[in-house]
């Protein structure tokens, strides 16, 4: 059956941006807009482009086709790594480099999940992984993490679950990870476990997943969120040999390679980039302990991550985009909750390190300004 005009029911589903709405009021504002809505940083990168001398590198490592699998030293260094730091044992075969961490859930989706099966979202969770199951027919089921055995059903073929969270800031401690391992070895799942935000954490410990189940576990990481390197979009993959062995062919035939120049800034950071983690780290956790005692509005002190899980429920009750709207026409924009899962409605999410300690400031008060006058 012919379907010209009409584009697939996976184009259709996949959610537009979250922004579009406050945008409308953030235009009114002839200020400084102050973007607390997006997880970036501040921070000048760990390792930069002009780090690099690049004329005296041979043409052949910057304008010919890369290996699929990824640059060879960086993959090297990463096996390393995931050996030293994360407790994992590795190969070059449990490795692939990706365009960003989005990319790599992108391939391991497609690489566990069959159209029709369902993924299972520990909610609140990071917005676009539910929008990668839609664009592939995979169902996304939302569930917190207490209530995670009772979602499974015939059709579920893997656990997506972030520690450190996004958004929440939330880590899983040792008794979660085990329960979690439990619930996949008994109903025969796969875990992806989205540990972007592993170096930054204030006050638990990061635990790998990949540690207490390797057989069944796919975690990725991020050179964005780790060393300032966002624009570069480089992350990666570790995994099993076979679901590694699947992703690299989905890599292939999509991006085919990540650019060998962005890869050797990543790897660059990888090598050298310790003492930009620890700075960062202290920088972080300085701002998020200012930013919560300067807010008004109700939020957990989040163990890890780069943001505030913001309750706007006292002003706006179960939707916060009344309050958003109004605090974008201050010139702030926050990330709305319902982002995060649709029973998040009520909440917003607020970076504390993509501005400088003054313009958070000005943020926050402005909305601090907004729900005063709320209350008036």
């Amino acid at each position: 059956m012919s379907r010209f005009p009409s584009i697939s029911a996976a184009g259709q589903a996949v959610p537009a941006s979250i922004f579009a709405r406050l945008r409308e009021h953030l235009a009114k504002f002839p200020g400084d807009v102050i973007p607390l809505q997006i997880g970036d940083t501040h921070l000048a990168p760990a390792h930069a482009l002009h780090a690099i001398d690049w004329d005296q590198l041979p043409p052949a490592d910057l304008y010919t086709y890369g290996s699929p699998a990824g640059w060879e030293p960086l993959v090297d260094a990463i096996v390393e790594k995931g050996r030293a730091k994360n407790g994992l044992a590795l190969t070059a075969a449990n490795v692939q480099v990706t365009v960003g961490t989005t990319h790599a859930l992108a391939c391991a989706v497609q690489a566990l999940c069959d159209p029709g099966d369902e993924l299972i979202l520990v909610t609140p969770h990071w917005p676009l992984i539910r929008g990668i199951a839609l664009g592939q027919t995979v169902r996304p089921i939302e569930v917190s993490f207490d209530h995670v055995e009772a979602a499974i059903t015939a059709k579920t073929a893997a656990i997506y679950v972030a520690s450190p969270n996004n958004p929440d800031g939330v880590m899983l401690d040792g008794a979660q990870v085990a329960e979690l391992v439990r619930i996949a070895r008994k109903h025969d799942l796969w875990i992806l476990s989205d540990e972007v935000y592993e170096d930054y954490t204030y006050d638990l410990p990061h635990i790998s997943i990949a540690t207490r189940a390797p057989e069944r576990t796919v975690t990725t990481f991020s050179f964005a969120k780790s060393y300032a390197q966002a624009g570069l979009r480089v992350g990666y993959a570790l995994g099993p040999d076979d679901v590694i062995a699947a992703v690299k062919k989905l890599v292939n035939h999509s991006v085919y390679n990540v650019p060998v120049a962005m890869q050797m800034l990543a790897y660059r950071a990888l090598r050298g980039g310790e003492d930009f983690l620890a700075t960062a780290r202290d920088r972080y956790r300085a701002a998020r302990d200012r930013a919560r005692s300067r807010l008004v509005a109700p939020a957990a002190l989040p163990p890890g991550g780069a943001y505030l899980w913001v309750d706007f429920s006292r002003w706006s009750g179960d939707d916060c985009m009344p309050a958003l709207e109004k605090i974008a026409a201050q010139g702030v924009l926050v990330a709305p909750g319902g982002a995060f899962g649709d029973a998040c409605r009520s909440h917003a999410r607020l970076c504390f390190t993509g501005v400088d300690e003054t313009r958070l400031d000005e943020g926050i008060d402005r909305i601090n300004g907004v729900l005063a006058a709320w209350d008036r």
